[in-house]
């Protein structure tokens, strides 16, 4: 009986030592690495990485003062978009400048770097991501600064 006990007990503990191994294993990316990747995977022009980072029904949408334009309102549309994109515009990668976390949310001053003419150009923005279960749903694009 005493064996029985100890063999309880010591496979409780077992299992106890595993459950935190177990269950980080495959944890959701905190919405500020999930930006990174996403940014990383475009600056590579990885679009089957970039879909990987977003959820299937995921909207682009530009601002503009008072008015929002859908640019995208799937994986589809973005996986286009950005096609289009890589090919009109091969040197193009971005930088982060500032990153800050709020939720679900991340907002981030990208830098845009690409070259013109043979010449290095390079514009900034505001951009703002929102995340829900370790997915990009939706990415808000501010006016640019020069």
């Amino acid at each position: 009986m005493r064996f029985i006990r100890s063999a309880s007990f010591g496979l409780l503990v077992l299992l106890a030592s595993a459950y935190p191994c177990i269950a980080q294993e495959s944890p959701d990316p905190s919405p500020t690495a999930l930006v990174e990747r996403f940014i990383a995977a475009f600056n590579a022009h990885e679009i089957s990485s970039m879909l990987a980072l977003v959820s299937p029904d995921v909207q682009w949408l530009s601002v503009d003062g008072d008015s929002v334009t859908v640019q995208t309102n799937s994986e589809e549309e973005l996986a286009n978009g950005l096609g289009s994109y890589f090919e009109s515009v091969p040197s193009s990668r971005s930088t982060i400048e500032a990153i800050m976390e709020a939720g679900r949310f991340v907002s981030v001053w990208e830098r845009a770097h690409w070259d013109r003419d043979g010449e290095p150009a390079s514009q900034s923005s505001l951009a703002v991501y929102e995340t829900e279960a370790g997915l990009i749903t939706r990415i808000w694009y501010y006016p640019v600064m020069k």
